[in-house]
Formats: structure tokens, C-alpha cells, sequence
């Protein structure tokens, strides 16, 4: 067992960590959301600056869902 996770100190201060990586990819989230709905709403679209905000997009979204996962699994 992860030496973290074996006293309710340990815990707490992992879930909090994850609290805030959290709040901070989704505020990163947020940001490229969006520039990718600016990109999108432009009269001339950039074709390239679409793709790599949307990879960043889809990047942050994986992140988010992880790190979801684990503040869940810490709950448990």
C-alpha cells in the first residue's frame, strides 16, 4: 500500500492535491474551450490552429476525467 494512503493525514493531503490539479486542468479546460470556440466562430477559419486547440482540448478533457477518477476512488 502507497505510504500516502496507509494514515487518514496521508489522504487527506493526496485528495487535496488532487482537488487542486483539478481545479487547475479545469480552469486550463475552460481557457481552451474557449479559444477553440473563437477559432471556430472566425469568418476564416485557421484549419491548423483548429486541430491543435481541439488536441489540446481533448488532451485536457482525459486529464480532468482521470483525476476525477482518482478524487473518487480516494473517496471511497
Amino acid at each position: 500500500m502507497h505510504a500516502a494512503l496507509s494514515s487518514p493525514l496521508g489522504r487527506i493531503t493526496l485528495r487535496r492535491e488532487l482537488a487542486e490539479r483539478h481545479a487547475r486542468i479545469t480552469r486550463l479546460w475552460h481557457a481552451a474551450r474557449n479559444a477553440y470556440r473563437r477559432l471556430n466562430d472566425e469568418p476564416v477559419q485557421n484549419l491548423m490552429a483548429m486541430r491543435a486547440a481541439a488536441q489540446r482540448l481533448d488532451q485536457l478533457t482525459r486529464g480532468r476525467a482521470a483525476l476525477l477518477s482518482d478524487l473518487k476512488a480516494l473517496s471511497d
